[in-house]
Formats: structure tokens, C-alpha cells, sequence
């Protein structure tokens, strides 16, 4: 019977240490919603975006990780007022600019200075949609972040930039991501 008793202490011991080892995963996979607002030349004619985004993260230590996230984003077109003049008569328009789409297929890394908090940078490629264009509508797209990193939760406030046509097509963004496994 002590045998026995011994043998069950044994692998219960065992069976929880491997449950508690795993349950800090170096892997999380996660997913969310954003909310952005257009800045600069992009602000002029979108007001503002929101979308959805999938995460996954690779704890290399405690304070280092690597990202790969992408989502879609659809960004709502303002109305603007256009006057022009033609033979002498000054004209008004209003045109709604078609609400546009960005694609970001992003990769990059994360610092943790401390527990919970992280700051970051991704770079990728984003493509934009509903741009009326067949060509030139995708670009190199970068992402600085700072953010929380909770038990389920993560909240991340950054600046995505997609680089255009020789300028830079640019939005503040607030993401919370729901996290489905891992620290």
C-alpha cells in the first residue's frame, strides 16, 4: 500500500508540474478590434476607421517577443465642398469620398520594460482597397507601439503609416485584443 501511495504521489507531483509549466505558454493567439483616426493628408478626406485584427506573439524571454498581426480596417469617407469657377460662374459641390479599406500584413518585435508593459515596432506590407486603382494601391506600412499586456486582455496605442505614391498615408490607432492562450 505505501508503494502504492508513493507511486500516486509520484506521478500527481509530476502531472501538476507539467500543468503548471505549461500554463505559461510562449505562444499567444489573439484577436480584436480597432478604432483609428486619419492624420495629415489623410485626415483632409477620411474621418475616421475601424476594423478587426489577428495577433499572434512569441515570447523569446520575459522581456522580449516577436509580433505577426494582420487585419482590415475600413476607413469612412468625408464630404467635401469644391468651388470652382468656370466662364465667369463660381460653382459648389459636395463629393463624398468613397470609404477605403487598408489590409496591414505586419512582423516585428516587442521590448518589456516591465511586466505588463511593452513598446514595440512592426513593418510589413499594407494594401489598400476600394481605391478605384488597379495598380499603386499597397506599400511599405510601419507600425511604432506602445501598450498593456493583461492576462487576457492587450491594449495597444500606435501609429500605422503606409507609404504611397511618395508620401506617407498615416492613422492613430487604439487596438484591444483578446488573447486566447499564453501569459
Amino acid at each position: 500500500m505505501k508503494k502504492f501511495v508513493l507511486a500516486f504521489t509520484v506521478i500527481s507531483a509530476s502531472v501538476l508540474g507539467v500543468q503548471a509549466q505549461s500554463s505559461k505558454q510562449p505562444f499567444t493567439f489573439g484577436a480584436g478590434i480597432n478604432a483609428d483616426l486619419p492624420t495629415g493628408d489623410f485626415g483632409k478626406g477620411y474621418t475616421f476607421g475601424i476594423g478587426a485584427t489577428l495577433q499572434g506573439e512569441y515570447s523569446f524571454s520575459d522581456q522580449f517577443s516577436g509580433v505577426a498581426s494582420a487585419g482590415y480596417t475600413n476607413f469612412f469617407g468625408k464630404t467635401e465642398t469644391i468651388t470652382f469657377t468656370e466662364l465667369g460662374t463660381t460653382y459648389t459641390q459636395s463629393v463624398k469620398n468613397p470609404n477605403i479599406g487598408l489590409i496591414p500584413i505586419l512582423v516585428g518585435a516587442r521590448f518589456y520594460p516591465a511586466e505588463k508593459f511593452f513598446v514595440g515596432a512592426q513593418i510589413g506590407y499594407g494594401v489598400f482597397t476600394n481605391t478605384g486603382s488597379s495598380s499603386n494601391n499597397g506599400g511599405f506600412d510601419y507600425y511604432p507601439q506602445v501598450g498593456y499586456n493583461g492576462e487576457m486582455i492587450q491594449l495597444i496605442l500606435g501609429y500605422n503609416g503606409v507609404s504611397l505614391n511618395g508620401g506617407s498615408l498615416g492613422h492613430i490607432g487604439l487596438t484591444g485584443i483578446y488573447k486566447f492562450g499564453g501569459k
